[in-house]
């Protein structure tokens, strides 16, 4: 990882951690072999802060951040948008889903 971590977020199960970067992407590393198994990423997905963190879902099956642009990313594991979430008109920082989301 060449560019400033902005946050980390480990899987509940603690086989997989999430790393927020500064250069807009997000690396999806499994812990048990050492290694980055996906980078995230959307032409349009900027991160908003030094602090701004991306999560995992509840079921650790998403990835979700938010954007300078408002909108909530949503990327499966292997890396891919799967939606935006639209409704914020301010750049956001941090997001997180409860028990029963998905």
């Amino acid at each position: 990882m060449n560019a400033k971590i902005t946050s980390l977020d480990l899987s509940k199960d603690g086989k997989l951690l999430i790393a927020s970067l500064r250069d807009d992407t997000i690396q999806l590393i499994d812990l048990r072999k050492n290694s980055i198994i996906s980078t995230f990423s959307d032409e349009h997905f900027k991160l908003s802060c030094d602090w701004a963190r991306a999560s995992f879902s509840a079921n650790a099956q998403k990835i979700a951040c938010g954007s300078t642009d408002g909108l909530i990313y949503l990327w499966n594991l292997d890396g891919y948008v799967e939606a935006t979430l639209k409704g914020h008109s301010i750049p956001l920082m941090r997001i997180s889903s409860g028990e029963g989301g998905t």
